[in-house]
């Protein structure tokens, strides 16, 4: 049987190998006990950092890809004492074949999977995983991971974003043409394989005014009529673009005047 190295290589013009990521060190140490699920934002180094892992290449198989989703499927796994297991939660019994691979796998075998969605969240496809794995979110890139010192390097890092692309591309330019591409990308392609969303244009408009809101509790009815839909629909909406990564939810329950959950974007 031919192997093919479906390792993406990156984009980047820097050596991503001289950039330490903060997770690395916890994912080698945590695959000696469990399984390791590493989520966070599409494009934000997972794939990179674990194929930078010690076998990680050799074991790499990415659900996006033909071949490796067959491979997966017929259980046909490559020998590597590494198993890489990318965008795997987009099938719909990925639970359960992780869950079977882990309990018959050998003692040394190491397992680690990642993905561009709360993988916590996505609980379709059967049995519970319930302490067999730990979760670790990878975030962009931070100033200590990046070894900022100077306050034009930080300007530089907040201007371009924390994204290795964008941020290694060194454009401002080519930042909002990224930014813009990852919205349509997200939308178009992500929402549609995990979630149940028809209405893509209107909820692309809903990611066009969120950053808008920055800083600001989100109300919910006055976003809705903003854009003529139900308020249980743009609550589904925005618990979607929180499953993918796309916002985070912060609750403001100790304050006397806030009897209600209120939102808030900060991506």
């Amino acid at each position: 049987m031919v192997i093919l190295d479906t390792c993406p290589k990156n984009a980047y013009s820097i050596d991503m190998s001289v950039i330490t990521r903060h997770l690395a060190s916890q994912v080698e140490k945590d695959l000696k006990r469990k399984m390791v699920f590493v989520a966070g934002p599409r494009q934000v180094g997972k794939t990179t950092l674990a194929c930078s892992l010690p076998h990680g290449k050799a074991g790499y198989l990415n659900w996006d890809v033909p071949e490796d989703r067959q491979r997966i499927m017929g259980r046909e796994l490559p020998t590597s004492p590494l198993w890489v297991f990318d965008e795997i939660h987009k099938y719909r019994l990925w639970r359960n074949t992780l869950k079977g691979l882990y309990d018959a796998k050998k003692p040394s075998q190491q397992i680690l999977v990642t993905g561009s969605a709360r993988l916590d969240l996505y609980r379709r496809g059967g049995d519970s995983l319930q302490g067999r794995y730990h979760l670790l979110r990878l975030h962009p890139l931070s100033v200590a991971e990046l070894g900022i010192q100077k306050v034009e390097d930080l300007a530089q890092l907040i201007s371009l974003g924390g994204f290795p692309e964008p941020f290694f591309g060194g454009e401002e330019v080519e930042a909002r043409r990224w930014s813009r591409e990852y919205r349509n990308r997200l939308v178009r392609e992500d929402v549609v394989d995990l979630e149940q969303i028809q209405d893509l244009n209107t909820l692309e408009l809903l990611m066009m005014r969120l950053p808008d809101l920055v800083g600001s509790p989100l109300s919910i009815n006055a976003l809705r009529e903003d854009l003529q839909v139900s308020h249980k629909t743009l609550s589904r909406w925005l618990l979607a673009l929180e499953r993918l990564y796309a916002l985070f939810r912060i609750s403001q329950r100790n304050c006397l005047s806030a009897s209600k959950t209120s939102w808030r974007h900060i991506c």
